[in-house]
């Protein structure tokens, strides 16, 4: 019950940080913070020891450049980059809840033992709901597919960082987050998802 509430109390003030950067629509605000969140995933990657340097280098900052390069050209985009990096928090949190009551079948069990067949359509259901509400809202009809496609990627992006976390043999790549873990634990289905959603919008 502790672990969850930490962990409900670390998320709750993350997604304020968030909303009061995104509030502010300061772009130098914006570009510091997520260089700084590159700068420690990147530090997080090599203090455990993770292969392939060049991977994460280009992941990780190309994540935070995408990001900035994105709100920079216009300020308008502050909320369509808010959507984005909502679709893949539905994502998750759908993945979770559905694979924690139903999952049976385990996609990769040696490289991420709780990844489940069934949380994966359930993360999917999730992305494509938001998309469905946010497509009515803003008169977009094909974003449904284009949130699905980012949930799928989120899975991808945080099913490659639990490899590295697996061939290094940690649990978590860092604990400067309570209840979550290191930089890389919560940005790990974000590196791949948000760059190539900035670009597909």
């Amino acid at each position: 019950m502790n672990t969850m509430l930490t962990r409900l109390a670390t998320s709750l003030l993350l997604v304020l940080i968030i909303f009061l950067i995104i509030y502010l629509e300061n772009i130098w605000i914006f570009s510091l913070a997520i260089s700084f969140v590159c700068i420690l995933g990147i530090f997080e990657w090599v203090t455990n020891k993770f292969e392939n340097l060049f991977l994460g280098l280009f992941l990780i900052f190309g994540f935070g450049l995408c990001s900035i390069l994105y709100v920079l050209l216009n300020e308008n985009f502050y909320l369509l980059y808010v959507l984005i990096i909502m679709n893949t928090a539905i994502f998750d949190t759908f993945a979770y809840v559905v694979g924690t009551k139903f999952g049976a079948n385990f996609i990769v069990r040696k490289i991420s033992p709780n990844k489940s067949l069934e949380g994966l359509v359930g993360g999917m259901i999730g992305s494509i709901i938001f998309g469905l509400i946010c497509g009515h809202i803003f008169e977009i009809n094909f974003l449904p597919l284009i949130f699905m496609l980012g949930g799928f990627l989120a899975f991808i992006g945080d099913l490659l960082i639990s490899y590295f976390k697996r061939q290094s043999g940690v649990k978590d790549t860092g604990s400067i987050l309570p209840g979550h873990g290191g930089i890389l634990d919560r940005i790990d289905s974000h590196l791949i998802a948000t760059p190539i959603l900035i670009l597909l919008l």
